[in-house]
């Protein structure tokens, strides 16, 4: 095996960031289920890239050898897993569309981080900042104000991984820009809620602190 699992039956492999994948280590946060969080440094990634299945992270590594590559593909096997996808059919295929977005915005974001030329990093910040994003986030807002649901959840009755997907992602956000929730108040009650559920409370105090 590439990727030797570990007694927890799970491995997940990603670049030492919180990033995109931080996804997959909330659904498993509140699962309660031990993997081994196996973290690349980021120098290290194109010699790395090589080695792995698809070229691409986050992977993950179960007991048995089998090996899946994708984070909302990842996301989506162990949200059903673990209760975390929706009640529903319907309810599983919009928590599946929210992350999708997700992931969108999260090369948008990585499109940024990851550029070195100071000229072109500022273009991609202008647009990020005055176009892609506001609008990303209105279209969020919206789609908590229609499932009116009191506990702040953006699909159903229940915290699923399209909230943590979304909570992440604002996190990352506020990291760079602090006040960028304050037109958005249900996004900010979301990202409040999915914090301070007791096991993801726990896993922000005790993470690893990186840069992104």
């Amino acid at each position: 095996s590439r990727f030797p699992t570990m007694s927890s039956g799970f491995k997940l492999v990603y670049l030492n960031l919180r990033g995109r994948a931080e996804l997959i280590r909330y659904i498993f946060a509140q699962a309660g289920q031990k993997y081994e969080d196996c973290r690349i440094a980021p120098e290290k990634w194109p010699e790395f890239r090589s080695t792995t299945p698809l070229g691409i992270v986050p992977i993950l590594e179960l007991d048995g050898g089998a090996v899946f590559s994708g984070n909302a593909n990842i996301a989506a096997y162990l949200a059903e897993k673990y209760g975390l996808s929706g009640d529903t059919a319907e309810r599983r295929e919009e928590a599946g569309s929210v992350v999708e977005a997700m992931e969108e915005s999260w090369q948008r974001l990585s499109d940024f981080f990851w550029e070195q030329d100071k000229g072109k990093k500022e273009h991609l910040l202008t647009m990020l900042m005055s176009s892609y994003l506001p609008l990303t986030l209105t279209k969020l807002e919206k789609i908590c104000a229609a499932n009116d649901n009191l506990d702040g959840w953006i699909v159903g009755s229940k915290v699923s991984y399209a909230d943590f997907a979304v909570s992440v992602f604002l996190a990352a956000l506020c990291g760079h820009q602090p006040d960028v929730l304050d037109k958005f108040p249900l996004l900010a009650t979301l990202k409040h809620a999915v914090e301070s559920l007791p096991r993801i409370k726990t896993r922000l105090e005790e993470r690893p602190k990186t840069a992104f």
